[in-house]
């Protein structure tokens, strides 16, 4: 069984890039093997952070032999007047290296052409691999590449060795810098120098010799294997962060777990100040009591900490007491922060970020609180909210960025909002206030909680909602993948509050008053209708993003989305746009109707009403004319439609009674144009029926399009 393995060794990679690194090795391989139609066992990929690899077993020694088709110029063309091959004819056979007697003809689409069909020998496998593998190399992409040297090669890391080895024979591949043998690298301490690998299929095996383990799983299986040994070992559990536990599994490639400790009187810090310190700054994991043990007073977080050693046992002691140094040292800065911060009130942090640019020509960190907590007020007030969780509002809108000038959160910037509640409550702000000053974040992201108290609510959309405005209004939209604000995540965060919480608040009137509120803060002329019609445009994509994760169905989306404000007449034009919510709800009660025959007949029947309108809408009537309605059908129609047209045009009808009424009318509609003829001759008769038609069109656009919806 034939076995290829392609290993690039360089210095230490950054453990966050490893994986999509080597996933794009692996397609890139899986690429060739499909272009070339290699069959092959099984394709074995590896990581480290020194070292990208695949091993693709059970290839075969050669490409298959393959009958070539090849499509020549049109006969017309080969041929002249007088029936001799022309230069193109000639030309085609020299290109193929055949006789020109030996072309045949095919006729494709009625067309006769020059053929020709021959045999090619399939290519080594070996020599394939010989081409593709520098592309391989080549295809690697980093977010950051450097060059070293003199060299055009870029990647992230300098490259120290190649391993190209096709069973126990090396493919010699040629960078500028190195060329390909059959030598690798074991642990950087724990082997020595350069070692032959015998066959390409031994790969693992050799490096487990060398001390490197060079699976990811098993590297990842290791470290929580020897975790759960001392959780039983010391009566604790340690908490294993998935995101953390993958990057500390690509900072090693042999494994050994210890356990160490701090002084005690670190944990009069908060837990969340410990756990970042252990966690994002020192790539540690916190300890905990006993899962048995949670519960009794005092604190769960053990002054105790897991970190993962690149090497074995040996000075494993020495390993231990630097690691507990750094921590320490880290933990002191924390304790010296959190101390001075606490003789500071709270508004003087306020008054700090005065002085702090929030976005280039919109002013001030603290501009920014002024304007979320007129967002915050005015929502509160739409969700008719009493004066005393208005109030709460209200504070918690002040008090919401003060952290942002504590010394801690300018160390510690993930515990932004965290150290916010801790301070608000040691100031002995109220519970609902501390706990808001740390929720209005929420969420964070698509699978994050949201608030847990309504108060919350409103400056959480009012922080999400001024941020998104502020950058459209520079101009700041995202495009592609780049998102430098993290503004699609505020928006999803935006929708998902509202939806979430089936909140009754209309997204057109939201960006309308942050608009209003940034323009005569800052004395800007925007162009408001622009403005307004981007961020609803982007707020409605994000809308679509919480309707697909519901499992409503593509086209029922678009035809709920697609109605856009100013369709109809109303006196308030906000009232008459279907809320979000409200959106939500008539595509989560049709989704158990759309492949009902009733619903597909109705829907039929006013998207062909709607369509002879769009087609000829000159000759609609301005006014109905009642003397003219002599036809029994047309009769039956206008007094169907009375309920429509005396309803109050601010009026919606719920979901079901919506479905209820295109029932009713689905059968008159139908016998209507069975029976009746609406292009009569007679204008005003024509006008007649198209002006029903059109009424009845109308109404139902009010809810949805009806057009996008498809049928099986």
């Amino acid at each position: 069984m034939n076995t290829y393995l392609l290993e690039i060794g360089m210095e230490e990679m950054p453990a966050q890039m490893i994986l999509p690194a080597v996933e794009r090795l692996k397609l890139s391989a899986e690429k060739t093997c499909e272009k070339h139609q290699l069959n092959f066992n099984d394709l074995k990929y590896y990581s480290s952070p020194r070292r990208l690899a695949i091993e693709i077993l059970g290839l075969p020694e050669k490409e298959n032999d393959r009958k070539v088709e090849l499509k020549g110029p049109p006969v017309s063309v080969a041929k002249d007047v007088y029936n001799n091959w022309t230069k193109a004819a000639e030309g085609f056979a020299k290109k193929n290296n055949i006789p020109i007697k030996n072309l045949g003809t095919k006729t494709i689409e009625g067309k006769e052409y020059l053929f020709l069909q021959k045999y090619e020998s399939g290519q080594s496998v070996p020599e394939l691999l010989q081409e593709s593998a520098k592309q391989w190399i080549s295809e690697l992409n980093f977010p950051k590449n450097m060059r070293w040297g003199s060299y055009k090669t870029r990647c992230i890391r300098p490259i120290r060795w190649v391993v190209s080895l096709w069973n126990t024979k090396v493919i010699p591949i040629k960078l500028e810098m190195l060329v390909a043998g059959d030598k690798t690298r074991g642990h950087r301490f724990l082997s020595t120098g350069y070692s032959k690998i015998k066959h390409a299929s031994d790969y693992e095996k050799h490096l487990n010799n060398r001390k490197v383990i060079v699976n990811f799983d098993k590297r990842r299986k290791a470290i929580v294997s020897q975790v759960r040994k001392l959780e039983k070992k010391n009566n604790c559990y340690i908490k294993l962060d998935e995101t953390l536990l993958n990057e500390v599994t690509n900072l090693v490639e042999w494994p050994t777990v210890l356990i160490g400790n701090f002084e005690k009187e670190f944990l009069k810090l908060p837990d969340e100040v410990l756990i970042t310190s252990m966690e994002v700054h020192q790539r540690y994991f916190p300890v905990f009591r006993s899962k048995k043990k949670n519960g009794s007073e005092g604190k769960n977080l053990l002054p105790n900490f897991v970190t993962v050693r690149n090497g074995d046992n040996k000075s494993i002691d020495t390993v231990r007491r630097g690691n507990a140094k750094v921590l320490r040292a880290r933990l002191s800065d924390a304790r010296f922060f959190y101390l001075e911060d606490q003789k500071n009130l709270l508004v003087e942090f306020n008054k700090k970020s005065e002085n702090v640019v929030f976005f280039q020509s919109r002013g001030s960190q603290l501009q920014r609180v002024q304007r979320i907590i007129h967002l915050s007020k005015f929502i509160s007030e739409k969700l008719n909210f009493s004066l005393v969780q208005q109030n709460h509002v209200l504070r918690i809108a002040e008090l919401s960025k003060f952290d942002l000038g504590t010394r801690m959160v300018y160390e510690f910037p993930e515990l932004q909002g965290v150290m916010g509640q801790n301070y608000a409550r040691l100031k002995n702000e109220e519970d609902v206030v501390c706990q808001g000053i740390r929720e209005h974040y929420y969420p964070r992201n698509a699978k994050d909680s949201l608030p847990r108290n309504s108060e919350t609510v409103p400056v959480s959309i009012g922080d999400k909602l001024d941020m998104i405005t502020t950058a459209f209004s520079l101009a700041m939209i995202p495009s592609g993948s780049a998102d430098p604000y993290a503004l699609r995540r505020n928006a999803q965060g935006l929708v998902n509050l509202i939806l979430g919480l089936r909140l009754p608040l209309n997204l057109g009137e939201l960006t309308e008053k942050a608009i209003l509120i940034l323009e005569e803060q800052q004395s800007l002329k925007l162009d408001n209708m622009k403005l307004k019609g981007e961020l609803l445009e982007f707020l409605t994509q994000r809308q679509r993003w919480f309707f697909r994760e519901q499992g409503i169905r593509y086209d029922l989306i678009d035809a709920i989305l697609k109605i856009k404000e100013g369709n109809h007449n109303s006196k308030n034009n906000y009232e008459n746009v279907i809320l979000p919510v409200k959106q939500l709800e008539l595509a989560e009660y049709l989704s158990d109707h759309l492949e009902t025959e009733i619903f597909k007949r109705s829907v039929e029947a006013i998207v062909r009403a709607e369509n002879i309108c769009n087609k000829y809408p000159n000759k609609i009537a301005k006014q109905l004319d009642e003397t003219q309605l002599e036809i029994n059908h047309e009769k039956k129609l206008f007094k169907v439609i009375q309920p429509i047209l005396n309803a109050d045009q601010d009026f919606l009808l719920t979901p079901e009674d919506y479905l209820i009424q295109l029932k009713k009318i689905e059968p008159i509609v139908t016998n209507f144009f069975e029976d009746v003829m609406v292009m009569d001759e007679n204008p005003i008769k024509c006008g007649n029926r198209l002006w029903l038609c059109n009424k009845l069109a109308s109404w139902s656009s009010r809810y949805l399009n009806l057009k996008a919806i498809v049928f099986s």
